[in-house]
C-alpha cells in the first residue's frame, strides 16, 4: 500500500533475457540550521550511485543492487550491498525468498513517505535488510510473512569499524561489541474493503533475536512489536504505527547497557537500548496527466516521536514536510523540510542524539532537495 513508488513510474532497464540492469544517481542540496552560516559550508553534495539486477523466468526470480555513497566531508566513499536474494514463486501471491532481504516488519514497503522516512528507519524498524529465508503467504483477506535471519547484511567498505551498510542495525562500533544474530520475524496483516472509498490494512508485527557480545562472550536479546494501519483513501494515504522495542544487552561491566550501538552509511551512533515509537504519514497524490513532463506529485507530512524508557534521557522527535515529484526522463525529486530534536539527522550532536538527548536540545532543521535520475 502507499502512495510513492520506489522509483518513477516510467523508470525502464536494460533487458538482457531474463535479467534486466538498472540504476540510479542522485545528488542532494541542502540547508542545515545547526551550520553557523560564517563557516565555509557546502549546499549540495552526492547522494548515492546505485546498480540494480533482477531476473525472471518461470517460477524463479533474483533481484539484487549495490550502491555507492560519496562524502564531500570527509572526502571519502563508501559502498556495500543493498539487497541480493533469489526466489521462487510458489503461485501468483505466495513466496519463498533466500538472501539479503527485506524484513518484514511493519508497513511495507515503507512506513513514510518522504526521502528521509520515519524516526523508526534510523532504529532499524523501516526499510531493514538482512540475511535470511522469508515466506510470504496470502489467503483471502489475510496477508502472512515469516521470517528468520541468520545475521544482519554484513559490513561493507567504509573507514568504520562495522557500519558500511544500508539498514541500520546493531553494530560492533563506538566500543560495544553487539551484533545481531538468529532474528525471527512475523507480521500478520488484514486487508479491509472500503469500497468506493479505498482500503485499509491493519497488521500486528513480532520480531526477537539474540545479541551475541565479543566482550562478555554472553548472548542478549531483542524484542520489538509493532502495530498498524495503512489506508489508501483515494487519492489520500495515511499510515499510523505504534513500535515497542527492547534490546537487553550483555555488556561487560561499566559498559551503559542503557544504550546500544546502531550503525549505516558508514557513521555509528548511540541509541537508547528501550522505547516506545508513534509514527503517523499522510499523504496526497495528484496525477497530473504529464503536464509540464509530470507525471504525478504528491504533499506529505511524517511525524514520529521516540519515547526512550530512561526517564533521564530526552525524547526525539522527527517531522518531514515534502513533496515528491515523479518526471519523465524519469527523474524523482523530493523536497522535504525535516525537523528534528535530539535527532541525529537534524542535529550538531550526531553520536548522542538517539541515545540520551539532551532536555534543552531545541528544534533544528534541515532542508533538502534530493534530485535522482533512474534507468
Amino acid at each position: 500500500m502507499g502512495v510513492l513508488p520506489a522509483q518513477p513510474v516510467q523508470a525502464e532497464g536494460i533487458k538482457l533475457g531474463p535479467v534486466e540492469v538498472g540504476g540510479a544517481v542522485r545528488v542532494n542540496i541542502f540547508d542545515k540550521s545547526w551550520i553557523d552560516e560564517q563557516e565555509v559550508r557546502d549546499y549540495w553534495d552526492f547522494d548515492t550511485a546505485m546498480l540494480d539486477l533482477d531476473f525472471a523466468e518461470g517460477n524463479w526470480e533474483a533481484s539484487a543492487q549495490y550502491r555507492l555513497y560519496y562524502y564531500s566531508d570527509p572526502d571519502y566513499s563508501t559502498h556495500f550491498l543493498h539487497h541480493g536474494w533469489a526466489g521462487y514463486k510458489l503461485n501468483e501471491t505466495d513466496y519463498l525468498r533466500a538472501g539479503v532481504q527485506k524484513v518484514p516488519f511493519g508497513p511495507l514497503p515503507f512506513a513514510s513517505h518522504s526521502y528521509f522516512f520515519s524516526i523508526l528507519y534510523y532504529l532499524g524498524f523501516e526499510d531493514d535488510y538482512d540475511l535470511g529465508l522469508a515466506y510470504h503467504g496470502e489467503t483471502g483477506a489475510w496477508k502472512f510473512d515469516g521470517a528468520y535471519f541468520y545475521s544482519d547484511e554484513g559490513n561493507g567498505h567504509g573507514k568504520s569499524n562495522d557500519s558500511a551498510r544500508y539498514s541500520y542495525d546493531v553494530v560492533n562500533d563506538l566500543g560495544r561489541s553487539n551484533t545481531e544474530e538468529n532474528t525471527f520475524t512475523g507480521r500478520a496483516a488484514y486487508n479491509f474493503d472500503h469500497g468506493e472509498a479505498g482500503a485499509s490494512e491493519m497488521a500486528l508485527s513480532l520480531l526477537y533475536g539474540d545479541l551475541p557480545n565479543g566482550d562478555t562472550g554472553e548472548t542478549g536479546s531483542r524484542f520489538a512489536a509493532g502495530l498498524h494501519w495503512d489506508a489508501d483513501l483515494g487519492p489520500w494515504n495515511v499510515i499510523a504505527q505504534t513500535v515497542y522495542y527492547d534490546h537487553d544487552v550483555k555488556a561487560p561491566a561499566g559498559q551503559d547497557d542503557r544504550l546500544v550501538t546502531m550503525g549505516a552509511y558508514d557513521f555509528p551512533y548511540d541509541v537508547a537500548a528501550e522505547a516506545f515509537v508513534y509514527s503517523l504519514g499522510v499523504a496526497h497524490s495528484w496525477d497530473t496527466g504529464g503536464d509540464f513532463a509530470l507525471n504525478s506529485l504528491t504533499l506529505y507530512n511524517d511525524y514520529s516521536y521516540m519515547d526512550k524508557s530512561e526517564e533521564s534521557f530526552a525524547g526525539s522527535q522527527h517531522n518531514v514536510l515534502g513533496v515528491a515529484l515523479d518526471f519523465e526522463g524519469p527523474a524523482l525529486v523530493y523536497v522535504d523540510l525535516l525537523s528534528g530534536r535530539n535527532n541525529a539527522y537534524a542535529n550538531p550532536d550526531y553520536t548522542g542524539a538517539f541515545g540520551a538527548g539532551a532536555s534543552e536540545s531545541g528544534w533544528e532543521h534541515r532542508f533538502n532537495i534530493n534530485v535522482g535520475f533512474y534507468f
